[in-house]
């Protein structure tokens, strides 16, 4: 048996910001970081928040273990009858966790401000450990929110290349959900619908284009729900053990792998498919090399590096630990090829040593 469920209630569109009407008079916590909270962006969800409203903007990008217990203190003083997180994948990871672990558990609204994690509609929350530095992906139902909004106007201000990192990250997650162990023809619908989108729009939406910028928006989603069905793969796997140890933006880590990624999955037959009706869905010659050229010249295009800024030598001695937490890393079983320890590594010297 299979399934395919959602969760969400997504609101876009026109005014997309009247959705938060439904919590007029409500309790509500806000979760999100010292600039967001500080930048005049948050005045435009406060104005539609009538109720009392507290702020948690301790959060720092990749939140660590710590930072969601002082969260779930801040639950348990504030006691909210639901919880916001405004921001991108770092807020709304922290607040999926702090809901999680509370003990009442609040309903969970979310707003992103960037268009890449998709994390507004899926069960995953990446936590970081800082005493071991490894990032922890948790997978459980209870991490779903409630509802997402979706508001490309918030995404007016996003430098360039966060723009072009978050968007590489939304082409990895539906490359990733499109070739998985658990994809689907309803998962496979929204997995190259978003890739196609993100692959189109990208380009303009790194120059500012607002309307690139919100067809990114929806791209995000949507290769959300398809990775949150399908599953994800060793791009993620590799790049949750390089930003455990070199704390690097994690859109750039994947923007790295997902070439290299393809032409390892491409043996497998299933896998190939995936990627050739992605490559065709963009109008290249349908075959995964088509793809991964395309990918690599996109991430040209976009002025992000072709190799890790570390040295050579500082991988090498790290590999011995980013390859235990990658083949460790929950996202590892969805991938569509058996990865073995020396995959990991091959996989990672041929993007290391760029310092």
């Amino acid at each position: 048996m299979e399934r395919f469920a959602i969760k969400p209630k997504i609101y876009f569109g026109l005014e997309p910001m009247e959705a938060l009407d439904a919590l007029a008079g409500k309790r509500v916590l806000v979760v999100t970081d010292a600039f967001l909270a500080s930048s005049g962006l948050l005045d435009r969800v406060r104005a539609r928040l009538t109720g009392p409203v507290e702020v948690f903007d301790r959060v720092e990008p990749d939140p660590s273990l710590r930072l969601v217990a002082e969260g779930v203190a801040a639950l348990r003083a504030f006691r909210p009858d639901a919880v916001l997180a405004f921001g991108g994948g770092s807020p709304m990871d922290c607040a999926k966790a702090m809901c999680w672990c509370g003990e009442e558990h609040p309903p969970l609204w979310c707003i992103p401000t960037t268009a890449g994690t998709g994390s507004e509609v899926t069960s995953f929350a990446v936590l970081t450990d800082t005493d071991r530095g490894v990032k922890l992906p948790l997978v459980d139902d209870g991490l779903l929110p409630e509802a997402a909004i979706l508001d490309p106007g918030l995404l007016d201000g996003v430098p360039p290349h966060v723009t072009a990192d978050t968007g590489m990250d939304v082409l990895t997650h539906a490359a990733e959900a499109a070739v998985a162990k658990g994809a689907s023809p309803f998962s496979d619908a929204l997995a190259e619908r978003a890739f196609s989108t993100a692959f189109q729009s990208l380009p303009d939406a790194s120059t500012g284009d607002r309307g690139a910028k919100a067809r990114m928006l929806q791209a995000s989603c949507m290769a959300g729900m398809a990775f949150n069905a399908a599953g994800l793969g060793v791009c993620h796997a590799m790049a949750h053990a390089l930003g455990g140890r070199f704390h690097l933006p994690h859109g750039r880590l994947n923007a790295l792998l997902l070439p290299q990624v393809i032409g390892f999955n491409a043996q497998d037959p299933r896998a190939a498919e995936g990627y050739g009706r992605l490559a065709k869905a963009c109008g290249l010659a349908g075959n995964p090399r088509a793809l991964a050229a395309a990918l690599t010249r996109l991430r040209t295009r976009l002025k992000i590096a072709p190799r890790l800024p570390v040295s050579a030598g500082e991988l090498r001695e790290a590999l011995p630990g980013l390859t235990q937490a990658a083949l460790a890393d929950g996202c590892l079983p969805a991938n569509p090829r058996t990865v073995q320890a020396g995959d990991i590594q091959a996989l990672l010297l041929e993007i290391g040593g760029g310092a």
